[in-house]
C-alpha cells in the first residue's frame, strides 16, 4: 500500500511540476510560436524561438527568409549583417523583430547545429502581418437637387488594412408602415494598396432615394464599425408639410366657396323645397326675411 501511494504521489508531483512548467513558459512566450505559424501586426513585434537551449550547446544558428540571412549566431565567428529591426538573445537562443512591415510576411527557416551533434535542425516559422483597419467615416450626403430626393450617395471610407477586405453596409430602412434592416446592395467599392506600405485602402459609395422615408446607414470592415449616419429625414417631414399645407389650403378654399355660395342664395332670394313627412304637400320656405316682407306687402 505505502509503495502504490508512493507512486501516485511521484507521479501526481511530476505532472504538477510539468503544468507548472506549461504555464510559465505560456506567461513568458504568450505571442510566440515555434515550428508553426507567428502572427504580428503592422509597427508590432514578434519573436522567432529557435530553440530553447542556449548558445552554450548551440555551434551555429542562423535565420532566414528565402535563403536570405536574418539574425542568428555563430560560435566561432561575430556576424554582422544582420536586418536591423531584428535582435539575437544568447539567452533563449530567439531572435526579436520590431517594426513590423506587410513585406516581411513570409515563412522563416531556422537551421541549428548543436555541438554534440552532425547534422543540422531546421525549423520553419510562417510569419503573417497583419493590419487592422481604421475606423469607417460616412462623407456627407449629396443629392441631386433637380430630382428632388430621388438620386442621392454617400461614401464610407476606411484606410491602412492588410489583407485585402470588402466592407459591408448595412441599412436601416424606416417607412409609414415598417423598419427593415437589410445589407445594401446599391453600393460600388474601390480597393486601392499603397505601392509603399501594400496596406489597403477601401471607399465605397451607397446610392439610394428618399422615396420611401428616412435610412439609417453603418458600414463595417471587419471587426471595425462606424457610426451609424441617417439620410432622408428632412425629406420626409418636408414631404409631410407639404401633404399638410395643401390640405389646409384645400379645406379653406372649400368653406371660402360655401360661405360665398350661401351669402349669394341669400342676396338673390333663392329658396329651397322640402317635403313634409307622411304628406304630399310641398311646402316653401323662404331664406331671405327681406323678400318675405316684400311679398306680404
Amino acid at each position: 500500500m505505502a509503495s502504490t501511494w508512493s507512486r501516485y504521489h511521484f507521479l501526481t508531483q511530476r505532472f504538477s511540476l510539468g503544468l507548472l512548467l506549461s504555464l510559465v513558459l505560456t506567461l513568458t512566450w504568450p505571442f510566440t510560436v515555434t515550428g508553426s505559424r507567428l502572427p504580428g501586426e503592422v509597427g508590432g513585434n514578434v519573436t522567432f524561438h529557435c530553440s530553447g537551449k542556449s548558445v552554450k550547446h548551440i555551434d551555429f544558428l542562423y535565420l532566414q527568409k528565402d535563403n536570405v540571412f536574418v539574425n542568428g549566431y555563430h560560435a566561432s565567428k561575430e556576424l554582422r549583417t544582420t536586418w536591423n529591426n531584428t535582435k539575437f538573445d544568447q539567452n533563449t537562443s530567439s531572435v526579436f523583430m520590431d517594426n513590423l512591415k506587410v513585406s516581411h510576411s513570409g515563412e522563416y527557416k531556422c537551421l541549428i547545429r548543436y555541438k554534440d551533434e552532425q547534422h543540422i535542425n531546421e525549423d520553419s516559422i510562417t510569419l503573417n502581418v497583419t493590419a487592422k483597419y481604421s475606423r469607417p467615416v460616412f462623407s456627407p450626403p449629396v443629392c441631386d437637387k433637380e430630382t428632388q430626393g430621388q438620386n442621392c450617395q454617400t461614401t464610407c471610407t476606411s484606410n491602412n488594412g492588410y489583407p485585402k477586405s470588402s466592407m459591408i453596409i448595412q441599412a436601416i430602412v424606416t417607412s409609414t408602415n415598417d423598419t427593415i434592416r437589410q445589407t445594401w446592395e446599391h453600393v460600388k467599392s474601390v480597393q486601392s494598396p499603397n505601392s509603399s506600405t501594400l496596406l489597403y485602402n477601401i471607399a465605397t459609395t451607397v446610392s439610394y432615394n428618399c422615396s420611401n422615408g428616412e435610412i439609417k446607414f453603418s458600414c463595417s470592415v471587419g471587426d471595425v464599425t462606424s457610426d451609424e449616419i441617417s439620410v432622408c429625414a428632412h425629406q420626409t417631414q418636408h414631404g409631410i408639410d407639404i401633404v399638410i399645407v395643401t390640405a389646409i389650403f384645400i379645406l379653406v378654399v372649400v368653406v371660402v366657396m360655401i360661405a360665398g355660395f350661401l351669402c349669394w342664395r341669400r342676396r338673390t332670394g333663392g329658396s329651397m323645397r322640402l317635403e313634409r313627412v307622411n304628406t304630399n304637400e310641398a311646402v316653401e320656405i323662404s331664406l331671405c326675411e327681406k323678400n318675405g316682407e316684400k311679398e306680404a306687402a
